[in-house]
């Protein structure tokens, strides 16, 4: 009957420490699988980490950039305020300048009016302004204290031959070949410019009687 006895109590204790072998397995595989989720989560966290580290550096390297390209925008627009101020100035010197010239350039045109006028009036030569430069046009007036004779002419600019014969002609009857010759080169002058009125005979050489016509374009008239 003892013996019976020993024989359970051992089964008893036998399965005990089954069943306590059998929990601590399962306890050990229980963290086991923690650990092992633990460092799985691990893993993935490192690698968030460097992938975040990854977006910071690109965000940094971005922002380098940005910094730098901001430097040189401003610098560009330092260098470009100051050289809209530098071509302000230029173009306020220029204004002067091209006003200084413009009131030069009048005051030329003046000088070259009057002396148009007064050579005009010296040798009684009126020129035909519109026909200038292209042909030398006009009329010579020759005073008399009967009447006056007038001596047409219309020639070629470039007819050299032909005007330096008309100069002779002309000095024949005292009139300064030079100061015509001046009138003609400041009348061709104005014209480059802009055509004038073209200047008329006084009334009383529009009435003169006696008319000299010469053919300067003819090869066998000599004066």
């Amino acid at each position: 009957m003892a013996k019976a006895v020993d024989e359970s109590t051992y089964e008893q204790r036998v399965r005990a420490l089954y069943d306590k072998q059998i929990r601590m397995e399962a306890r050990e595989a229980g963290v086991i699988k923690k650990i092992s989720k633990f460092n799985s989560n691990l893993l993935d966290l490192k690698e968030a980490v460097v992938r975040h580290h990854q977006k910071v550096g690109k965000v940094r390297k971005v922002k380098m950039l940005r910094c730098g390209e901001l430097e040189k925008r401003a610098n560009f627009m330092e260098e470009l305020t100051q050289e809209l101020e530098a071509t302000k100035q230029r173009n306020l010197v220029m204004r002067d300048q091209i006003k200084q010239l413009n009131v030069l350039a009048r005051q030329h045109r003046n000088e070259v009016m009057e002396s148009i006028h007064t050579l005009s009036k010296t040798t009684g030569t009126y020129l035909n302004h519109e026909a200038l430069p292209a042909r030398v046009k006009g009329v010579t007036v020759l005073r008399n204290d009967n009447s006056d004779q007038l001596i047409p002419f219309d020639l070629k600019a470039t007819d050299v031959e032909g005007l330096e014969s008309l100069c002779q002609h002309l000095q024949g009857f005292n009139i300064d070949a030079f100061q015509w010759r001046q009138l003609v080169s400041l009348a061709t002058e104005m014209s480059m410019d802009s055509h004038t009125t073209p200047t008329t005979p006084p009334k009383e050489a529009a009435e003169g009687k006696s008319i000299i016509e010469i053919d300067l374009t003819s090869p066998t008239s000599h004066i």
